[in-house]
């Protein structure tokens, strides 16, 4: 199943909140801008930036940040977490869930970067 922005991470079948979906993949995308902000990327556009190094998905802030995956760590953890919590996901299911939710917040990032590096200035 993947993410589709009508129906929020759990598609039709389950009991979805679409805010909370969003909100959670907003505060995975924030805390990546905020990482950036305060662990010395150098960018005018944090939010271009990001895009950029997530062309081919989440690892490719690993190469960004030069941590060893730590912030990756920290995003994935959000979903994972948000999942377990929200539907009470565990197993394959979970694995699907947490890479929709993923992509799900990489998408808002490229739909609205604007929006994330007001956050920042």
């Amino acid at each position: 199943m993947t993410y589709n922005e009508d129906e929020g991470i759990g598609g039709e079948n389950m009991n979805d909140d679409k805010k909370a979906d969003q909100a959670a993949a907003v505060d995975m995308i924030d805390g990546l801008i905020d990482y950036a902000s305060k662990h010395g990327v150098k960018s005018d556009d944090l939010a271009k930036t990001l895009i950029d190094a997530t062309q081919n998905g989440l690892d490719g802030v690993d190469a960004l940040f030069k941590d060893g995956g730590l912030e990756r760590q920290s995003v994935e953890d959000l979903a994972t977490g948000y999942l377990v919590d929200r539907y009470h996901l565990e197993g394959d299911e979970l694995k699907a869930r947490h890479d929709d939710m993923v992509k799900a917040a990489l998408e808002t990032l490229r739909k609205h970067p604007e929006s994330f590096d007001k956050w920042v200035k």
